[in-house]
């Protein structure tokens, strides 16, 4: 499938999932709260979990229309998709631990923030001062995702990772306050995706 066909489709499935939502989940900013859902299952209240994790794979399939990556493209939308049956399974009770739920919602937050930094490695590559302010928000996001996958389910911040985190969150605050991309922002993202895959591989837009 090109990724025309995934960004056409993601379209029409967002459409008919938003027209699914409750009436009053529809009008509420999408995200991916997943510590949210995660707490609300422990409290016993699966269908609310559901509901949250309803409006995650909203927000992950926005991410798709954004991606510009056809291989994090389709991970995002089968991500989605993973986020639907959660929901499902959920609302049906189908759920008994709450391990089951850590190990999808920590594998996609890691999925997002590769792609926030891919995101961000487009205009690091080739800045344009109007591109700067959403990619500050998308280091910012890959930042929030990638130490949510450790921490969701009580892990801990090691202190190489936690150096990382702190450097892109200034290099965001940097980028979003001077709407330029400072000469460290390339290291910074770079160290911040050897993290989050987890090996020293980077983005090939990082050399473009």
């Amino acid at each position: 499938m090109s990724m025309r066909s995934v960004l056409v489709r993601a379209t029409v499935l967002m459409l008919a999932l938003l027209l699914a939502l409750p009436m009053a989940l529809r009008g509420q900013e999408m995200s991916a709260d997943f510590l949210k859902a995660r707490q609300q299952f422990l409290a016993g209240d699966a269908r609310l979990a559901s509901q949250t994790v309803l409006m995650a794979s909203v927000y992950v399939r926005q991410q798709v229309g954004r991606s510009k990556d056809e291989t994090v493209g389709m991970k995002l939308l089968d991500a989605e998709g993973q986020l639907e049956k959660l929901s499902a399974s959920l609302k049906a009770g189908g759920v008994s631990s709450v391990h089951t739920l850590d190990l999808t919602l920590t594998s996609i937050d890691r999925l997002l923030a590769q792609h926030h930094l891919q995101m961000v490695s487009i205009v690091v590559a080739k800045p344009r001062e109007n591109d700067v302010p959403a990619a500050a928000r998308d280091l910012d996001r890959a930042a929030f995702h990638f130490e949510r996958s450790i921490t969701l389910n009580g892990g801990r911040i090691a202190p190489e990772q936690a150096t990382a985190l702190a450097d892109a969150r200034a290099v965001s605050k940097e980028m979003s306050d001077t709407r330029a991309v400072p000469k460290t922002a390339a290291g910074v993202v770079a160290a911040l995706e050897r993290h989050v895959l987890g090996n020293a591989i980077v983005t090939a837009a990082m050399h473009e």
